[in-house]
């Protein structure tokens, strides 16, 4: 298979930013030869994903030397000099979210149970209606309109893209589940009134997806007949003690991919150029995370920040947890993303002063010109702290399905995070927003930093090629992007108190020794390519991992690989608490800043006066959402450009054949009218190459990818040493 698939284009379209990598076989083995990254074009005035592929491509073209265009056009298939490329795969999420009205029983029983299998693709949570609710509300008189017409009215008012039904336990409550289909049924009706001056009745049958008691089933398809496009699925929540959520996980994202991924703005010409379906960015990293976490006998959490929403992926053998926020983001996710946190929330992570009104003219700015680059070190702290709240709050959805706590492999992506001017900034960021704690049996976390989004490469060439899912994630992504290993110390202990006495031993190399204090962090170099073996060596009262405080711990021989910043010990407590005085907690930020790398310098803010905002900022504890939120649409990603970039005004001068292809049209950066490029259309080029049927559904995908590797090996664990 690998000697036929040739070069492959696989293009991420996210909402700010598109990234296309180009695969082709080096030695007999498929492998990354060219990255680059540009503004997306899903947004007027250009209103084509292709634009920025294009664009990208041509920066790969003059970065590798191969000629992957010709007149403006993608050349396929390869050519014997291996100009061109076999294949355009594409994963995106800039198609928009799938507003979502939940009806459910009980709120904490079912509804909590739906709202977990609404985070599986890209939602927005308009309205959770339940039972319970009613039965909290106060008597009315005969003229007050009842609870059901005022949850019909507010419906209404909604217009959502589709409704999920839940709750009864599996032979339990039928009554209850067939008044909320009529009560959703209720929402499908709509008066008006024709050219004749007749009332009349419309329907409006949206899909609505039925995951509840499978008795009820019948009642609920006769309530809802003529009036909705109907899905069965099982129920998702059959007893108190047990939830089955992916049917209903796999029937939403099946219904987005039906409803919302056709508005990305030229999905007609990506699906034209590749015989591969358009798949959705968090269902190739949640692909990619469940089988590395197979693969390797893992507990893998694999986080992504964007601008248009923020994810978290837990994997461990046999068990998988997703939380997609669909309406969390840094840009456009702001409203949604501060109507949870908060500014104070914000403000507590800048280590400068600023007055709340000018800190909120600064995020409108940001929304309203999502394209301008952070332009100063306030922005970029600014950038991170967005992050850091969108990462919580994606963080806490998780944990609010499950215990995940226990990972010891941490994977990240995300433009804010790809993007930072320092490693060490986004290490600080991963730390402060997520906690973790390594109490379990490895305690060393091992994070790694996906800069080029090789997660999303792999994911989507999975279906077409597990071989070279492999390969590039093996040679590509792991080898390269390790970004630290991180201890964190547990147990209280006052400020600048001895926690630890830590010490590294570089295999072949020196050794080094530091004290870490309680409330700071301290950093080993151990680069890349090297190994070495830790000692931790706790004060009374400070424990690593599930050994008793005081214990001392190591790793087993060189155990500790190498990384772009080292060791990390993480000595400020769980959960992290911040200073409510405003100075101290600025000097402390620094501190830390300086710590991982990020800041060499005295802080230039010591003096400053100005407080951020009135309110003091609370201790920091990460706990689990348990309210049922309501969120708005959607949102984008980050951007960045690598490597020289044609101008999109030149792109914007050409467009697509009904073929699929672009045509050029003009003098670079002259503007021609859509019905102009229509006459100049070029003929379609020959096809590309039928490569093998891929299997979109992600089980597939999962068995082809598992095919394709050994089991994993022991790793080796801390010992303890009396």
């Amino acid at each position: 298979m690998a000697e036929t698939l040739g070069a492959v284009l696989v293009a991420e379209v996210g909402s700010l930013i598109t990234r296309v990598t180009l695969v082709d076989q080096v030695e007999g083995e498929s492998r990354m030869v060219g990255h680059a990254e540009t503004s997306s074009s899903v947004e007027a005035p250009y209103n084509n994903a292709l634009y920025g592929i294009l664009e990208a491509a041509a920066a790969i073209s003059e970065m590798t030397g191969r000629q992957l265009l010709r007149d403006g056009q993608l050349i396929m298939p390869q050519s014997s000099e291996r100009d061109g490329v076999n294949q355009v795969l594409v994963a995106t999420s800039a198609a928009g979210t799938m507003a979502l009205v939940i009806t459910a029983i009980a709120a904490d029983i079912s509804a909590r149970s739906a709202v977990h299998a609404s985070r599986a693709t890209y939602t927005a949570l308009l309205q959770v209606v339940t039972l319970d609710d009613a039965a909290g509300q106060p008597a009315i008189g005969p003229a007050e309109r009842s609870w059901i017409e005022r949850q019909v009215e507010t419906l209404l008012s909604l217009h959502p893209d589709s409704v999920l039904i839940a709750g009864g336990l599996e032979h339990g409550a039928v009554d209850a589940v067939n008044r909320l289909a009529h009560i959703v049924g209720l929402t499908a009706l709509s008066s008006g009134v024709d050219a004749s001056g007749q009332q009349r009745q419309e329907v409006t049958a949206r899909p609505v997806i039925y995951a509840g008691n499978s008795d009820a089933r019948e009642r609920v398809v006769e309530a809802l007949s003529d009036r909705a496009e109907i899905f069965v699925v099982d129920n998702l929540r059959p007893a108190l003690d047990r939830a089955n959520l992916d049917p209903a996980r796999q029937e939403l994202a099946r219904l987005y991919e039906k409803q919302i991924l056709p508005r990305l703005p030229g999905i007609g010409n990506l699906r034209r150029m590749s015989r591969a379906p358009v798949r959705t960015v968090c269902e190739v990293e949640g692909l990619m995370t469940r089988f590395l976490a197979e693969r390797t006998g893992r507990r893998v959490l694999a986080v992504d920040v964007g601008a248009s929403a923020s994810a978290a992926f837990y994997a461990a053998p046999g068990r998988f947890h997703p939380a997609v926020l669909g309406a969390t983001g840094t840009v456009y996710g702001l409203t949604d993303l501060l109507a949870g946190s908060g500014v104070a929330d914000l403000a507590r992570w800048l280590p400068f002063p600023i007055d709340a009104a000018i800190l909120t003219e600064r995020l409108l700015n940001r929304a309203l010109r999502p394209q301008i680059m952070p332009s100063s070190r306030e922005d970029i702290y600014i950038e991170h702290a967005l992050a850091r709240e969108a990462l919580r709050a994606a963080y806490a959805a998780l944990r609010d399905e499950a215990a995940v706590d226990d990972y010891d492999w941490l994977v990240a992506g995300g433009g804010v995070l790809a993007h930072a001017p320092q490693l060490g900034l986004a290490l600080l960021t991963l730390l402060d927003a997520l906690e973790p704690t390594g109490e379990h049996d490895h305690p060393i976390i091992d994070v790694y930093l996906d800069t080029l989004g090789l997660l999303v490469t792999g994911g989507a060439l999975a279906g077409l090629d597990p071989d070279a899912a492999v390969t590039v994630t093996d040679r590509d992504l792991l080898r390269n992007v390790p970004l630290a290993s991180v201890v964190t110390l547990l147990g209280e202990g006052r400020a600048g108190d001895a926690a630890a006495e830590v010490e590294l031993s570089v295999v072949g190399g020196r050794s080094q020794r530091v004290s870490v204090c309680h409330g700071e962090i301290a950093r080993l170099d151990l680069p890349q390519g090297r190994f070495g073996h830790l000692k931790v060596r706790p004060a009374g009262g400070t424990r690593v991992g599930t050994a008793a405080p005081g214990e001392v711990v190591e790793s087993d021989g060189g155990d500790v690989a190498g990384s772009s910043l080292g060791v990390v010990i993480d000595a400020r407590g769980r959960p992290l608490h911040l200073p409510e005085d405003a100075p101290q907690r600025r000097a402390r930020l620094w501190r830390w800043l300086v710590a991982l790398g990020v800041e060499r310098e005295q802080s230039p803010y010591a003096g400053a006066i100005i407080e951020p905002i009135v309110s003091a900022p609370r201790p920091v504890p990460l706990e689990p959402a348990t309210s049922l939120e309501t969120s708005t649409p959607p949102a984008q990603e980050p951007a960045a450009v690598a490597g020289r970039r044609a101008s999109l005004d030149e792109l914007a001068s050409q467009e697509q054949a009904i073929s699929g292809e672009v045509v050029v049209s003009g003098a670079a950066g002259k503007r021609i009218s859509l019905d102009e490029l229509k006459d100049q259309a070029a003929a379609p080029p020959p096809p590309p190459p039928s490569p093998p049927t891929p299997q979109p559904a992600i089980d597939s995908d999962l068995d082809a990818l598992r095919q394709t590797v050994e089991p994993p090996k022991q790793r080796g664990l801390f010992g303890r040493k009396k």
